[in-house]
């Protein structure tokens, strides 16, 4: 049985790193057998459009594949339809998509012609990993018909030593582009402590938020020494709003991930798709209102505090070890072994 993890390098000299999620996807699975091929995409978009048409078809011609597990999006309708095309042609193997973005639900939210187009590209494969049930919902009521594997929670490689300290002092961290976060210009915390690490720093924040610098992936979690990370995005505090706000109804933003694999429990939007999985397996809390943070962090006592921070270590060492997403991938594998292409 043969089994590929496909994965899509922009320039085949020096192997971009691309998003840490796909990165460590495919490193897990490799680990399990999987044997890797790359797609080489190029920025130019003719060289692009010439890989599509004939680069494709030499990727797959001769090849015996079982099983080929493909990460989307590549951000381009055109190639993914090419590419299942060619592997149609000349191959037999099942294609299964791991789902890291559904575009129809962000960047072309009410575009009827990408969600069509993006709907038939899932109901051409044998089956999908997606974030969670939310997103599982969304795409069946929306016609897809293939299997769906929920995946809970992104998996997370982190070298660094787990944040293993139960001190609790109502302290948060915020990680990411901070361009997307002017919530944090309008936050008034009084008995708390929020960090912030990551690019496009304000040019002034809010008393108690303070501005740590920006460190590269495999370095940050070492730095993040608080009780709890925060997972939010837009300019509301009473809500997650902006061109991705309300995208997290239905993902598993890859921050959650960041933190939890650092032994550290999170704060979420109670709307959010990830506020179940928080409240589930008790690593943080769900709010409504960030204006009410400081009255709820108040709140919890020492032990409580512990209880989510034995979980959330816990969890880290899931998603350390790739759990999740060799759960996901080898259920739904399960699911279609006795269908044919």
């Amino acid at each position: 049985m043969k089994n590929v993890i496909m994965s899509s390098i922009v320039n085949k000299d020096n192997k971009d790193a691309g998003p840490k999620a796909k990165n460590d996807i495919e490193k897990i699975l490799i680990k399990e057998g999987f044997e890797p091929l790359n797609l080489e995409l190029s920025r130019n978009k003719v060289k692009k459009l010439l890989y599509a048409l004939i680069g494709l078809n030499k990727v797959f011609r001769g090849k015996k594949i079982d099983n080929l597990v493909f990460q989307y999006p590549i951000y381009s309708i055109f190639l993914t339809q090419r590419f299942i095309r060619a592997i149609r042609k000349y191959t037999k193997a099942k294609i299964y998509f791991i789902v890291h973005d559904i575009e129809s639900l962000r960047a072309y939210k009410g575009d009827s012609s990408y969600q069509k187009k993006e709907l038939a590209i899932f109901n051409s494969t044998d089956g999908m990993v997606v974030h969670n049930a939310a997103m599982h919902q969304w795409l069946q009521e929306n016609g897809v018909t293939v299997p769906l594997e929920e995946l809970g929670i992104f998996d997370y490689l982190n070298p660094n030593a787990e944040q293993e300290s139960f001190f609790y002092d109502q302290s948060i961290c915020f990680a990411g582009n901070l361009k997307g976060a002017g919530f944090l210009q309008r936050i008034n915390l009084k008995a708390s402590r929020l960090d912030l690490f990551g690019p496009n720093q304000a040019s002034a924040y809010p008393k108690n938020i303070n501005y740590q610098g920006i460190y590269p992936a495999d370095q940050l979690p070492k730095y993040l020494k608080t009780n709890f990370g925060l997972v939010w995005n837009g300019d509301s505090l009473t809500r997650c709003d902006g061109d991705f706000g309300e995208y997290m109804k239905y993902n598993m933003p890859h921050k959650t991930s960041l933190y939890l694999s650092s032994g550290i429990p999170v704060i979420v939007w109670k709307k959010a798709a990830a506020a179940k999985f928080i409240e589930v397996n008790q690593v943080g809390l769900a709010v409504a209102d960030l204006n009410e943070l400081d009255q709820v962090l108040t709140k919890i006592d020492q032990q409580q505090y512990q209880s989510y921070k034995q979980n959330a270590l816990k969890i880290g060492k899931l998603l350390r070890n790739g759990s999740f997403i060799k759960k996901a991938i080898r259920n739904l594998m399960q699911q279609t072994a006795g269908t044919r292409n």
